[in-house]
């Protein structure tokens, strides 16, 4: 990857650009009162319905205590369903609630805006 120039000549390393847009996601979900952890969660769960708490951690690189907070948070705020699997009565599945479905798609709005505002920050910056 090419390092990116900012502040007139400076170049800016890979993780720079990457604290940069974690830093700009992060404001960019302060209006809807959810955080990068609680989003990546219920973007995942987007994808994967019924996930088991233990396929989120390992697809989120999150240890399991530290995902079983987010969790309640999100059972508790409503935006999460969680049941024991059939198959496994010790396995935990979740699902997003109808609340959390709309909330999910004004994530991916943010996370739409975000990204196109950091590709047209790098480009530009590039030329």
């Amino acid at each position: 990857m090419r390092s990116v120039e900012h502040n007139d000549h400076e170049k800016m390393t890979l993780l720079e650009v990457v604290l940069r847009v974690q830093g700009e996601f992060r404001r960019s979900l302060e209006p809807i009162r959810v955080t990068p952890l609680q989003a990546g969660m219920l973007l995942f769960l987007c994808r994967h319905a019924d996930a088991k708490l233990t396929d989120a951690a390992a697809a989120l690189c999150l240890r399991l205590p530290t995902l079983s907070d987010v969790v309640k948070d999100l059972v508790r705020k409503r935006w999460v369903t969680k049941r024991y699997s059939v198959e496994d009565r010790r396995a935990v599945c979740l699902r997003l609630s109808r609340r959390g479905e709309a909330l999910t798609q004004k994530i991916e709005g943010q996370v739409q805006r975000v990204s196109t505002q950091i590709n047209y920050k790098i480009v530009v910056k590039q030329k």
